[in-house]
């Protein structure tokens, strides 16, 4: 190799470490001036993390056992608190430096996607630099996590297509299993890889052995969990809220996007329903969401194509409560930023060069995520873990562009 060529690698290398830097200053800047007390969600992920450190039962503020992901509290928040005590700014600290990663993952998804340097590094720049990446790590939540877990899954089965192994499946297979533990709705990319081993050129029975390497390996890390949840709550799940999510979406008071339970049918007996245990209250809400869209088909085909709507829906929504003029700014900005990077994104469809089998995996991962949440209910935030790939795919389109007015340069000039 030549001198030339290690010293544009060095160059690159130095480009894509400032943009982190970039992204890590953002994301300070945001734990620096914005301080929102915990709740929801985040109240039930501490108190998980807290028990667990205490040594006590694994359980949430108000009792459940397994109501909640594992995952964040376990690998996150527990650590934190073990090490630092009850401090939330730590916690938060470790959020931005998962988005760190998650900015170094971007680039290299780009790259097994056929981006160039120009590419690779817009891809960095586009997650550094999007908004709602900085704001999300001051929550305690567990897209945090999530995001960088799902981009590893994507560069695996990108991967895959063109140099499946066993060390690749076996690593796509750990990543799944934290997946498992920390975010159900991302298993859905399980379609991905298992439509990028059918392309990879491996012969059908290494496709067979690298199939039960990575189930393998996903078990490892998940079956732990679900064996204590069979002595505890008496059922096998990673969690007990797969029933009361799908109610909340599919019942006569569904809207698509968030309902609380005391605004649906259920809601006068949800209290004694809970008393007969979490796991049980939890089959119970999934029959009755099973039963309401069984006789309601028209209402429930109409209801989830509702929910892809508001699903990528632009964040053009206000906050709760009176807003600072600093808030309506980044929510302008952030507005400007999803239909940009959306219409970017769009852009890749009609680019013939773009057209090949990484494009497909690319958006089958939008698609089959989306999928998911066509079944249960919308929230903003649970749009956040996929829009790195759609930064990716904005940036293989402006690559496109930046690649076609060069040639046309060149050839005006000639």
């Amino acid at each position: 190799m030549s001198q030339e060529f290690f010293v544009e690698r060095k160059r690159y290398w130095l480009w894509l470490a400032l943009i982190v830097c970039a992204g890590l200053a953002l994301r300070a800047a945001a734990i620096a001036g914005f301080n929102p007390v915990p709740e929801s969600d985040e109240l039930a992920y501490k108190s998980m993390a807290l028990n667990l450190v205490a040594g006590n039962e694994v359980v949430d503020g108000i009792g459940n056992r397994a109501m909640y992901n594992i995952g964040y509290p376990l690998f996150i928040l527990a650590p934190v608190f073990f090490f630092f005590g009850e401090n939330i700014f730590v916690a938060r600290l470790f959020n931005m430096l998962l988005g760190g990663v998650a900015i170094v993952l971007c680039s290299l998804v780009a790259k097994e996607a056929g981006a160039g340097r120009i590419g690779r590094l817009m891809a960095a720049t586009i997650w550094a630099i999007y908004l709602p990446a900085s704001v999300y790590g001051v929550y305690l939540a567990k897209e945090n996590l999530m995001i960088p877990l799902m981009l590893g899954v994507v560069w695996c089965a990108l991967r895959l297509i063109k140099k499946p192994s066993k060390s690749l499946t076996i690593g796509c297979g750990i990543l799944f299993g934290l997946l498992a533990l920390t975010g159900n709705s991302a298993l859905s990319l399980v379609a991905i890889v298992a439509f990028a081993l059918m392309l990879s050129p491996a012969l059908m029975p290494q496709r067979v052995i690298l199939a039960i390497l990575m189930l393998g390996a996903a078990l490892t890390i998940s079956v732990p969990w679900m064996i204590r949840n069979m002595y505890v709550i008496g059922a096998p799940v990673l969690n007990t809220n797969g029933g009361f999510n799908l109610y909340l979406g599919n019942n006569p008071a569904a809207t698509g996007m968030f309902v609380s339970i005391s605004d649906t049918p259920r809601g006068s007996t949800w209290e004694d329903l809970r008393k007969k245990g979490e796991f049980q209250a939890s089959e119970t809400l999934k029959r009755e969401a099973i039963f309401w869209a069984k006789n309601h088909p028209v209402e429930f085909v109409v209801l989830a194509l509702k929910k892809v709507v508001y699903f990528w829906m632009p964040p053009l929504h206000e906050g709760r409560g009176e807003q600072s003029s600093v808030e309506k700014l980044v929510r302008v900005l952030w507005a400007i930023q999803f239909i940009v990077l959306a219409t970017l994104a769009i852009g890749t469809l009609l680019i013939p060069i773009l057209r090949n089998r990484r494009l497909v995996i690319l958006w089958l991962a939008i698609a089959f995520y989306t999928a998911v949440h066509m079944l249960f209910y919308v929230i903003f935030r649970y749009r956040e873990p996929i829009m790195p790939i759609v930064g990716v795919l904005a940036a293989l389109a402006i690559e496109s562009l930046v690649f076609r007015k060069s040639l046309q340069s060149n050839k005006s000039l000639r």
